[in-house]
């Protein structure tokens, strides 16, 4: 009975096992069947429409690296969920490629429309390119994003250091400096294994030894930041400019502030000596808690220090917190000291939140209002100068005229679009108006720079002033600064009296830089004697300091022997600052000189 059981036994398992056999043979025939199929069976549409989700990257991935380059692969790639998975799709799909087909998906990916996209695609491209022949990854890097270019850097000298280090040092010599210290830094820090003196001789190579010297400072650093005050000392005790190291003196000096407190906003204050990085330095340590940044600053001896630090804390809080800044140094000794912070912390809170200050303007001293309000409405006519300008009637009871502040709207707008402000002027006030030609002075001059010809034409329209120079006097000086030289002659005989003498000296000296000499002397003919002589020293003041040994030449031909004399004052007076002549040229010079100017040349060389 029981050998009969071992008999059934055995075959039911033998039956099993062909069935189970013939089971497998059959799956492994689909898929080869599925493996082997033409590609062109499946659609565009059946691919786009695949489920590629989380739990599917290994399906996908599969089918990716059957695919030859083309854009719309990319766009089946970028259906990923995730980054993640994006990134690990392209890694599967050009883990495998050649470095002909690798160009290729470059050339594809430089067609891909997402900016983020195509970022990715070509960094994963470049980091398998550069494994296989990091010359011709070096070569796509012109191709890349601007802003992408140090990433890109990184990637392809991260593995020629490794691959080949002479020729990546080589390849790093041909950049421009940003980029060859892009390059050094890569070589340096995946080139650890190096000696420090194998290191520093390759930075020496790409002539950036700042660069080793401070990867060698961080280095060290990183190794010793329990210790602040010793890595404080070292990294400014170091070859590197404190400039190209704010990032390594900030991480050591909030360490320091954690464990000590704010006494290292003194250390910054008297050690650091670039001036920005010295100020970059304090408002981080500042930002942790300006209060307490603050208290410490009010306990130091009265002085220099305390006053900077306290300045530049205020800064600080002011953009964070102004009114409980405020409340805080209103308590603060001397008054003196507390008048200054008060006045800097509206000035800060002007600049960086304007409609949060007109709105609250009651918190500022009275005597103090007024320059930070005009600060914050010029910020705000920035953006609207004329919400800037229905704005002013809110502040009118705290400040009463506001004529300055209608000033700082209309000189901002001016800048921006002077046309417009320009007319809103002209409207807004009657020729008889006081505020009108102060306006009218701001307005003008920009206008001189877009549309000189009206704005010449309305300069003189206005009415002259009894002292002083008209508005043309600012407008003929905008046209010849921006070297409407031709243009300025044809309107200087509409010149108002006023403004006659200046504009003839302005533009004589504009005509001088532009080596237009004898024209410049030609045109002093134009005025009267009188006012010719404060001209032709004007003329020669340029061209003596522009070309002396010009107007030396020049001095036999000049029209009179008084313009000659003048000529030859400004040679020699010029002559005893920037010496340029001979004796025997300045004695020359002096046959020229009348009576008056020998004696005024005398007092000169005798002071």
């Amino acid at each position: 009975m029981s050998k009969q059981l071992s008999t059934s036994f055995q075959r039911i398992s033998l039956v099993g096992l062909t069935f189970g056999i013939g089971i497998a043979f059959g799956i492994l025939g689909v898929l080869v069947f599925q493996h082997f199929a033409p590609q062109n069976e499946h659609t565009q549409e059946s691919v786009a429409e695949s489920d590629i989700g989380p739990n599917s990257t290994h399906r996908s991935n599969s089918s990716y690296s059957e695919i030859t380059a083309d854009v719309a692969r990319f766009r089946e790639i970028f259906k990923q969920d995730t980054i993640a998975e994006q990134y690990s799709a392209l890694h599967f799909t050009l883990s495998q490629a050649t470095e002909q087909e690798l160009g290729e998906w470059w050339i594809e990916s430089k067609k891909i429309e997402r900016a983020s996209h195509r970022e990715i695609a070509q960094r994963v491209i470049l980091r398998n390119l550069s494994a296989k022949n990091p010359q011709e990854a070096f070569r796509r890097i012109d191709d890349v994003s601007i802003l992408q270019i140090d990433a890109a850097l990184r990637i392809v000298f991260s593995e020629w250091a490794v691959l080949h280090l002479e020729n990546a040092i080589q390849a790093a010599s041909t950049l421009d400096r940003s980029r060859r210290t892009v390059a050094l830094r890569t070589i340096l820090e995946f080139r650890d294994d190096l000696s420090d003196v194998e290191q520093h001789s390759i930075a020496s190579q790409l002539e950036s030894e700042e660069t080793f010297l401070k990867l060698l400072s961080d280095s060290k650093i990183s190794k010793n930041i329990e210790a602040p005050e010793e890595s404080w000392k070292m990294l400014l005790d170091d070859a590197v400019d404190d400039i190209l190291q704010t990032e390594s003196l900030t991480k050591v000096a909030e360490a320091w502030r954690a464990q000590k407190g704010f006494e290292v906003l003194r250390n910054i204050y008297l050690e650091v000596e670039d001036y920005s990085t010295k100020v970059q330095l304090l408002r981080s340590i500042t930002q942790a808690d300006p209060e307490g940044a603050l208290d410490f600053v009010r306990g130091l001896p009265a002085g220099e220090d305390q006053s900077v630090l306290s300045s530049l804390v205020v800064q600080v809080w002011a953009r964070a917190d102004p009114q409980a800044a405020l409340a805080t140094v209103s308590t603060y000794a001397p008054s003196s000291l507390t008048s200054d912070l008060e006045r800097e912390i509206a000035r800060t809170w002007a600049r960086t939140n304007p409609k949060e200050m007109i709105e609250n303007v009651e918190a500022i001293s009275p005597e103090y209002r007024a320059m930070p309000l005009a600060t914050a409405f010029q910020y705000i006519a920035r953006e609207d100068p004329l919400q800037a300008i229905a704005t002013l009637g809110s502040v009118e009871h705290f400040v009463g005229n506001t004529s300055t502040l209608v000033e700082s709207i209309v000189r901002e707008w001016a800048d921006q679009e002077p046309e417009i402000a320009t007319d809103w002027v002209l409207e807004n006030f009657t020729r008889e108006a006081p505020e009108r030609r102060a306006l009218l002075e701001w307005v003008l001059r920009s206008l001189a720079r877009e549309n000189p010809k009206r704005a010449f034409e309305l300069a003189i329209e206005q009415p002259s002033p009894s002292t002083g120079f008209g508005l043309d006097y600012y407008v003929m000086r905008e046209i010849t600064q921006e070297g409407e030289i031709e243009l300025a002659k044809q309107l200087l005989p509409r010149v108002s009296e006023p403004s006659k003498s200046v504009v003839f000296r302005d533009m004589a000296a504009a005509m001088v830089d532009e080596g237009q000499t004898s024209e410049a002397v030609e045109l002093g003919q134009d005025l009267e004697e009188s006012k010719q002589r404060s001209y032709y020293q004007s003329v020669f003041a340029s061209w003596a300091r522009s070309n002396p040994k010009n107007l030396m030449e020049s001095l036999e031909g000049l029209p009179s022997s008084t313009i000659k004399s003048i000529a030859a004052m400004q040679l020699i007076t010029r002559n005893q600052r920037n010496p340029v002549f001979t004796d025997d040229q300045l004695d020359l010079a002096r046959t020229f000189l009348n009576a008056e100017d020998q004696t005024s040349v005398k007092r000169y060389e005798d002071r």
